[in-house]
């Protein structure tokens, strides 16, 4: 049995290069391989790799993943050809550490079954979960280490492999195993940003983008289906819901919410003027375009009735109350910090220019056509992300480490989290009500549901290169202060109580219409998937200022790149060219 397990894992190590050996130079099956390794080796890490590293060294193994993939996008940043370099050589040193434990786990594990079905299941898992090494090596390395070099690492690897499930319990008894698993969690933060970020442009073709889209779902269903001692998906902390038991009812239960969001901004699109909708051009004053900037989150309709149906009506209407002091407030600072008050640098495109009255039928077909292609590309990814990432939480957070926390060190804790990243409305929503549902204050969510859609790092950056290094200064700390200070203002006012139980909104028999909304919306998130590909569809979550220009064979080739993917955009149409504040949201494309 151990003879068997070692040779399927070097065979799935070598299955990786096989493949793209296969497909190389070629198109379509190249897009299929990057599309396959997008959804087979971030699921392995973070659903498989990344909690064992949880069992064995505590919640810090998240922290070092973290640690990974953040200095490894710092590094790419700074010096690129250093970064990637230094990403290879750390990623591939993990992998052979865990190559070898893998191979000392092999051991034992062949030790306590005695052939038969459990025989079997070790050995399919076994060659499933090598494959997505040998792949993401294959896929992401080749190009700079050239076959020779990358034949003789998989060969390393399958030597560690080899040496490992030789001396078993020996080697595990003897190794500093907590130091292994730190080194081998920062390793899957690295392996992680070199998998998920490319420098290379989404494919133009349809075809290929469908089949990327196929690859990774394929993926993920594999990596989700290999047998374990307990799945992590029906792991829950204490009386807790699992990820299974509240996943699936958080989709149910949102998506009549989410589809009245994308029809209303399917209207707005097609019955509101474009000057109505669009972002203020050139000549209008920097107060106004941060003001816009800041606020134009709480505007968005979709994210506003997501947040009425899990947070009810008291905190949303906190969420746009703050949001439009957060915007006023930070408009005035800002502009009092730049030194230009006035007007912001004139733009040189044209203003834009309402067509021709259109029929009611034809604004009706218009406005279908925007709520199920750029209205909702640019927020499902967030949505589902946000979903899991609020089942995630559910799943594993202690509720008495949240309310330890204190009101007032959770709002402080939740603004400064949230200034610097940039979250959609729509993924912000579920995150917040779980935040509440496990003892943290109304304020901290709060705090992250005006903060995080309208702040990023991206969106200094962009400050900075536009009106200096003051304004931007004074707009990342005017926003941690002013979301404090909203946060505890809403401690104040919105009672706990006010918010939606989440255990009963997540248990409560859904009515006909909500499974018939839930097939709907299951219908078009996947239409979306397919028509922008796996890479495209998870930029939209950062946006894609950075992204190369579209193809004439992309999607939305004119109309959605025009929105820059903004999920706070509500259907209006932007100018890519518009002031930098306009397009807070805009980071490095992953």
């Amino acid at each position: 049995m151990l003879a068997l397990a070692v040779a399927l894992s070097i065979v799935g190590l070598a299955t990786g290069p096989l493949l793209v050996a296969l497909g190389r130079r070629r198109a379509l099956p190249m897009s299929a391989l990057d599309g396959l390794t997008l959804g087979l080796v971030p699921t392995l890490v973070l659903a498989r790799h990344l909690p064992h590293a949880v069992e064995e060294i505590g919640p810090q193994a998240v922290l070092w993943t973290a640690l990974g993939y953040v200095a490894l996008s710092l590094t790419e940043h700074r010096r690129r050809d250093t970064g990637e370099v230094l990403g290879r050589e750390i990623a591939f040193s993990a992998l052979a550490v865990h190559g070898l434990l893998d191979g000392a786990g092999l051991a034992l594990a062949a030790a306590a079954v005695d052939g038969g079905a459990d025989g079997l299941l070790i050995a399919s898992a076994v060659l499933v979960h090598r494959l997505p090494e040998g792949l993401s090596l294959a896929a992401r390395f080749l190009p700079a280490w050239g076959w020779r070099q990358l034949a003789l690492r998989l060969g390393l690897l399958g030597v560690l492999t080899l040496l490992g499930a030789l001396l078993g319990q020996r080697l595990m008894d003897s190794l500093p195993h907590a130091s292994l698993e730190v080194f081998i969690a920062l390793g899957l933060g690295v392996l992680l940003r070199l998998v998920v970020h490319t420098h290379e442009a989404p494919p133009r073709s349809q075809t290929a983008r469908a089949a990327s889209a196929v690859a990774f779902v394929s993926g993920l269903c594999a990596a989700l289906a290999l047998p374990g001692e307990e799945s992590v998906f029906g792991h829950a902390h204490g009386s807790e819901l699992s990820i299974a038991e509240s996943l699936g009812s958080l989709f149910v239960a949102t998506a009549p919410a989410m589809l009245a969001g994308l029809a209303a901004a399917g209207l707005l699109r097609a019955f509101l003027p474009r000057r109505a909708t669009g972002r203020p051009r050139g000549g209008a004053p920097v107060a106004a375009m941060v003001s816009l900037a800041a606020f134009a989150p709480a505007l968005d309709v979709g994210g506003a009735l997501l947040s009425l149906r899990l947070l009810g009506l008291p905190l949303t209407a906190a969420r746009v109350a703050g949001s439009a002091l957060l915007a006023v407030l930070l408009a005035l600072l800002v502009a009092r910090a730049s030194g230009a008050p006035g007007a912001a640098p004139r733009n040189s495109a044209p203003a834009g220019v309402a067509g021709a009255a259109a029929s009611l039928g034809a604004r009706l077909r218009a406005a279908a056509a925007e709520a199920a292609g750029p209205a909702l590309d640019r927020v499902a990814a967030w949505y589902l992300v946000g979903l899991v990432l609020a089942a995630v939480l559910e799943a594993t957070l202690d509720p008495a480490a949240a309310r330890a926390l204190g009101a007032p060190a959770g709002v402080v804790v939740s603004a400064l989290v949230a200034t610097p990243v940039y979250v959609c409305a729509q993924g912000a929503a579920p995150l917040a009500a779980v935040m509440v549902h496990k003892g943290l204050s109304v304020g901290a969510a709060v705090a992250l549901l005006v903060a995080g859609p309208s702040t990023s790092a991206a969106a200094l950056a962009a400050l900075k290169r536009s009106l200096g290094a003051r304004a931007a200064a004074a707009f990342a700390v005017s926003s941690v202060v002013l979301a404090v200070a909203i946060g505890l203002v809403a401690n104040a006012l919105v009672p706990a109580a006010a918010v939606p139980e989440l255990h009963g909104l997540a248990a409560r028999e859904h009515a006909p219409i909500a499974w018939m909304c839930a097939a709907a919306l299951g219908a078009l998130l996947l239409s979306s998937f397919a028509r922008l590909g796996p890479r495209a569809w998870f930029a939209s979550m950062l946006g894609d200022g950075d992204a190369p220009a579209p193809g004439p064979a992309e999607p939305h080739a004119t109309d959605a790149h025009a929105h820059a993917h903004r999920c706070d955009a509500h259907g209006a149409p932007g100018d890519r060219r518009a002031h930098p504040p306009a397009a807070s949201t805009s980071a490095p494309r992953i």
